[in-house]
């Protein structure tokens, strides 16, 4: 019995296709998950008081996102949905986001939940995307502290 060549290579083949096919998945690894999003929380610090602490956060939001409900005095703000932009500054007209803000009773937190749904077939399905939302969170946190 002599080596078989081909039967060698065809195995190589079959290696190296669930090697790619492993490292394709681990390279893409979704962000987007279906169902609700989480509420976050942001801690205002105590120079801020509430007047500085909601304007802020409504003019940071308001530079990427169109505003559809804002009650000062309810300590509440919501974004329109508005297309997801991508890195290079194209909408994505498959996925929506809506962030929501609601500072607690004594206006020393402020929660944050990032919505963000996905197109299929003509119909909108909630869901959440982690990456924008810690995103989210994080430059609330950095221009709330």
């Amino acid at each position: 019995m002599g080596y078989n060549w081909r039967q060698a290579f065809m195995k190589n083949i079959l290696i190296l296709a669930i090697g790619a096919i492993i490292l394709t998945g681990c390279a893409t690894s979704k962000t987007w998950h279906k169902g609700q999003a989480e509420w976050m929380r942001v801690q205002i610090h105590e120079n801020f008081d509430y007047n500085k602490a909601f304007a802020t956060a409504i003019d940071l939001l308001s530079e990427k996102y169109e505003m559809e409900m804002i009650n000062k005095d309810g300590g509440y703000a919501r974004t329109a949905p508005n297309y997801y932009k991508k890195s290079n500054g194209k909408s994505d007209d498959k996925k929506r986001v809506r962030i929501t803000l609601k500072f607690n009773h004594d206006r020393t937190q402020l929660s944050v939940k990032t919505d963000v749904q996905k197109k299929k077939d003509d119909e909108w399905i909630d869901g959440y995307d982690t990456k924008l939302g810690r995103q989210v969170r994080e430059d609330l946190q950095g221009v709330l502290q």
